[in-house]
């Protein structure tokens, strides 16, 4: 019979899984406590919480949920970054951490429904962020009007000069 306590925590992690679209799963091992804790920091002023999780109770919560593919990652010591902010912000920083702590291993995780394995977290890292591509949308989007438009004034500007070198020539005569 399971105990009251071990429910109540499996529940408490299958609401944590639902209630967020992208979890990242790392192996911390070797890590000291306030290196974990630096990173837990670091997470949460971009918006994820990163959370040390047991397996075996992880496994349980879920079980019959589209997260349950990721029972795969669940070997060894296992901590979750439940993303609320950017993805992309999140894997940049678990990526970078990693890098400055090998202790840190990038495990996988899953992110609109689908699983990540740890190389496609490390290609989300190194892509833009949302306001640089917003940025490259934008330029794309207005280099072809901005084109047209000189392209349009151009007749009207050589017209202007032509009419200021008549302008300048007449008043040297005078």
């Amino acid at each position: 019979m399971a105990k009251p306590e071990k429910i109540a925590k499996v529940e408490e992690i299958r609401e944590r899984f639902l209630g967020h679209e992208v979890v990242l799963l790392t192996d911390f091992s070797g890590l000291k406590v306030d290196e974990i804790n630096n990173l837990r920091f670091q997470l949460r002023d971009i918006g994820a919480e990163y959370r040390v999780l047991k397996n075996t109770l992880t496994l349980l919560a879920v079980k019959d949920t589209v997260y349950e593919e990721m029972g795969m990652f669940m070997e060894g010591p296992v901590a979750a970054a439940f993303v609320t902010g950017d993805p992309m912000a999140v894997a940049k920083e678990l990526v970078s951490y990693a890098r400055a702590n090998p202790n840190l291993v990038i495990k996988g995780g899953f992110m609109e429904g689908k699983i990540l394995k740890a190389a496609d977290i490390r290609n989300l890292a190194t892509m833009p962020s949302r306001e640089v591509l917003l940025a490259k949308i934008t330029g794309a989007l207005k280099s072809p009007i901005y084109g047209l438009h000189s392209v349009l004034s151009g007749p009207y500007r050589k017209l202007v000069y032509t009419l200021q070198a008549v302008s300048e020539t007449k008043s040297e005569a005078a």
